[in-house]
């Protein structure tokens, strides 16, 4: 296949969607998602809009998905990468923001607002989980 047939709009497609199988994004109509995710200009949480392509960035767009379904569909929407980030529940301790630092042996709760990246470190679980809605009040 020549250079330029792989910049086609077609194969855009192809790669994109191949992209969300490989990360576990599980669809019934592939056409459909392609062109929400096209179309959707604002983050489908906080409303900033979505003019970044450089995956890391707040502004880029993100299909989230449900890490935990493996039978059925698990998108959940079209986010900026900063919700898409901050909602992972598929941690060690199955809540958003609280994760488990095995090689440290603490807990941590890590947040990004307006690209300010909030971490504090806990001796426990439940420290970190009250802290994270204290915090998020």
């Amino acid at each position: 296949m020549p250079y330029k047939d792989l910049q086609s709009p077609a194969a855009k497609k192809s790669k994109r969607i191949s992209r969300w199988k490989a990360r576990g994004i599980i669809c019934d109509d592939w056409d459909a998602l392609y062109e929400r995710y096209l179309s959707t200009t604002h983050c489908e949480k906080c409303d900033v809009e979505l003019t970044g392509s450089n995956p890391r960035t707040r502004t880029s767009k993100c299909v989230d998905h449900d890490h935990s379904i493996k039978d059925r569909e698990n998108v959940r929407g079209i986010l900026c990468n900063a919700c898409n980030l901050n909602d992972r529940c598929n941690n060690t301790s199955g809540v958003p923001n609280v994760s488990y630092d095995k090689r440290d042996d603490y807990w941590r709760y890590q947040k990004t607002v307006n690209d300010d990246k909030h971490v504090k470190t806990f001796k426990t679980k439940e420290e970190a989980i009250r802290y994270k809605y204290i915090f998020e009040s």
